[in-house]
C-alpha cells in the first residue's frame, strides 16, 4: 500500500494498515515532521482511536496537562485585568467514553505518530509522488527521492497529501463549499509567562487587541505562544510583515510592553471550508485535508481526517486479505463525505469553543450499503453539533459501557467483526458463528453481562449486535435471530458482499 503524505493522517494510516495486517510505504515531500504549531484539539473520538491502536498514553504524555485544557479565555489582552475565563465541556470522567479529549499542538503530536509509524511501515521523507497510473491490478507511482525517479507499485494508494497535494488535481476531483473565508497570520514567540498565567491558563485565548479577531492559542502555556490575527493582503502585503512589526503586535496582544519577547517565526494561512466532490477514483482514495478542509473553529479538521483513516484502514485490510467484497471499499465515500460536510459547516461557527461538539464526533451516523437498517428512527436532538445521544442503532458508533473498571465495550473492537449478545444468547450465537466464520470474514463473539447493556444497546434477552472493526454497528437484532443463517447474511453484507451475492469470498 502506498500512502502519500506524512502528516498526522498519513502517519496514522500506516499504523491503521499495520493494525489490519497490511504493509505500507509512506512518502512525504518535506524533510521532517511539522516544526510550527498548528491545530491542537484532539477530540474524544480521536483519543478512542489512539486507545485502540496503543497510542493514547504516548499522545497524552506530550499534551497539555488537563487542568490547562479546561477553559476558554476572553479578554482585552492576555495579561490585562479585563478578561473572562469560561469552563469548556471537557469532563474528567466522561460517561460516554473511556477517554477524554486532549490539547496537543500538532508539532508535538506528529513525532509521536512518526515514532510509531517507523515500526509499522517504511517511511521516506524528502520524497514526492509526481505521477500515478492505475490499472485493474494496482497503481504505479513515480516517486522522486534524492533527485532520482523511483517506480513504486502498490495495490492501492491513499492520498493524504494535504490541501495543496498533487493527487486530487491529477484525478480531476473538484471541491465544493464556501471556500476561503479570510486571511490570517500566526506569529510564534518565546515569552516566559508561566507564573503570570497560573490563574488564566486556557486552551484558547480570544482577544480584542491588537485587532478584532485576534487570539493566542496554547502551545505549552509556559514559554511558547502563538498569536493569530486577521490581515488584509490588499493593504498589508506579506513582505510588510517584518519581525519588528510582528513583535509590536504580540506586545499589544499581551498588554504589557515590559515582557521580554523573542520572535521565532510566522506563517500565513487562509481559513477554508471545502469538501472534495469524490473520495475515490479506482484504487486511489483521498483522506484528511486532501479530501476536506474546515476552518479552525472547533478543531475539527485533523480529527475528521483521523476518522477517515479509522474508517478506511480496516476496509483496505479486508480487500488485501481477500475477505472483503467490492461494496466495502465503495462504502468509504458515502460514509465519510457526509461527515466532512457536517464538520465543514460546523466550523463556520457552531463548533466554536466553548460550544460542545460531541454530537459530531461521537454521534454522527453512517448510511451505506454495508450498514443494515433495523427500521428504528434516528435520534432527535435540538443540538446535533453538541449533543450526543448514545445508542446502538445500525450506522452509529457502538456506545461505551464499562465491562469492568479497566475494560470498555470499545476495547472489544479493532481487528475483527464482533457479535455481542448476553450470556443466555451466547450458546446459540456460538453455533451460528461456526457457519458465519466459514465465509472467511473475521468474527469474534462476546457475551456482555454488564448492567444496563440491553437498554443501552436496544436489544432484549438473546438479542445480537454486530459491530465492525471500527466500532460502528453494522446490524442489530433485538431478539434472538430466527436461524443461524441470519448472522452469516448480516456478516457478508457488512463485509461488502451484498445480501444476494452467492458463494463465499
Amino acid at each position: 500500500m502506498l500512502v502519500v503524505g506524512g502528516g498526522p493522517v498519513g502517519l496514522l494510516m500506516a499504523t491503521g494498515l499495520r493494525h489490519s495486517g497490511v504493509d505500507s510505504l509512506v512518502v512525504e515531500k518535506h524533510a521532517s515532521t511539522l516544526d510550527f504549531p498548528k491545530g491542537r484539539r484532539v477530540t474524544t473520538r480521536t483519543v478512542e482511536i489512539f486507545r485502540q491502536w496503543g497510542l493514547e498514553a504516548a499522545v497524552a504524555s506530550v499534551s497539555l496537562p488537563p487542568a490547562n485544557s479546561l477553559f476558554s479565555f476572553d479578554g482585552e489582552t492576555l495579561l490585562g485585568d479585563d478578561y473572562r475565563r469560561r469552563a469548556l465541556p471537557f469532563e474528567a470522567v466522561k460517561p460516554t467514553s473511556p477517554t477524554r479529549e486532549l490539547i496537543c499542538s500538532q508539532e508535538r503530536l506528529e513525532p509521536v505518530l512518526q515514532a510509531r509509524a517507523v515500526r509499522d511501515a517504511e517511511l521516506r521523507f524528502s520524497a514526492e509522488v509526481v505521477g500515478i497510473n492505475q490499472d485493474d491490478d494496482g497503481v504505479t507511482a513515480d516517486v522522486v527521492s534524492a533527485g532520482e525517479h523511483v517506480t513504486v507499485r502498490a495495490s492501492y494508494v491513499v492520498a493524504a497529501d494535504g490541501a495543496h497535494g498533487r493527487i486530487r488535481d491529477a484525478l480531476g476531483i473538484d471541491r465544493s463549499g464556501p471556500g476561503v473565508l479570510g486571511h490570517r497570520l500566526s506569529i510564534l514567540v518565546s515569552a516566559d509567562l508561566e507564573a503570570r498565567m497560573v490563574e488564566r491558563q486556557s486552551a484558547v485565548y480570544w482577544l480584542r487587541q491588537p485587532r478584532a479577531g485576534s487570539l493566542f492559542v496554547a502551545v505549552d502555556n509556559k514559554g511558547r505562544w502563538l498569536l493569530s490575527i486577521p490581515y488584509d493582503p490588499a493593504t498589508e502585503p506579506k513582505d510588510s510583515w517584518t519581525e519588528r512589526r510582528c513583535l509590536e503586535l504580540v506586545q499589544a496582544g499581551l498588554g504589557d510592553a515590559s515582557v521580554d519577547v523573542s520572535y521565532l517565526g510566522k506563517r500565513f494561512w487562509e481559513p477554508t471550508a471545502l469538501v472534495s466532490d469524490r473520495y475515490r477514483v479506482g484504487r486511489v482514495f483521498l483522506a484528511g485535508d486532501a479530501a476536506h478542509l474546515t476552518t479552525p473553529e472547533g478543531g475539527l479538521g485533523m480529527n475528521c481526517g483521523i476518522a477517515d483513516v479509522h474508517n478506511l484502514a480496516w476496509k483496505l485490510g479486508g480487500a488485501v486479505a481477500g475477505w472483503a467484497g467490492p461494496m466495502l471499499l465503495d462504502s468509504y465515500e458515502p460514509e465519510r463525505r457526509p461527515h466532512a460536510v457536517v464538520c465543514a459547516e460546523a466550523s463556520l461557527g457552531p463548533a466554536r469553543p466553548p460550544n460542545p461538539i460531541d454530537g459530531i464526533v461521537l454521534g454522527h451516523s453512517f448510511t451505506s450499503a454495508v450498514v443494515i437498517p433495523d427500521n428504528t428512527s434516528a435520534p432527535m436532538t435540538r443540538d446535533p453539533v453538541g449533543e450526543y445521544l448514545p445508542l446502538a442503532r445500525p450506522g452509529h458508533r457502538a456506545p461505551h459501557l464499562w465491562l469492568d473498571p479497566e475494560i470498555s465495550t470499545l476495547d472489544l473492537f479493532g481487528r475483527t467483526f464482533v457479535a455481542l449478545t448476553d450470556q443466555a444468547g451466547k450458546p446459540e450465537l456460538d453455533r451460528a458463528a461456526e457457519s458465519a466464520r466459514a465465509t472467511g470474514i473475521p468474527l469474534d463473539i462476546h457475551a456482555v453481562g454488564a448492567p444496563g447493556w440491553h437498554e443501552l444497546y436496544g436489544v432484549g434477552p438473546g438479542g445480537v449486535v454486530l459491530v465492525r472493526p471500527d466500532g460502528y454497528v453494522a446490524w442489530r437484532s433485538s431478539a434472538p435471530p430466527a436461524t443461524s443463517d441470519v448472522l452469516t447474511s448480516a456478516l457478508r453484507t457488512a463485509a461488502g458482499h451484498g445480501p444476494d451475492t452467492p458463494g463465499t469470498p
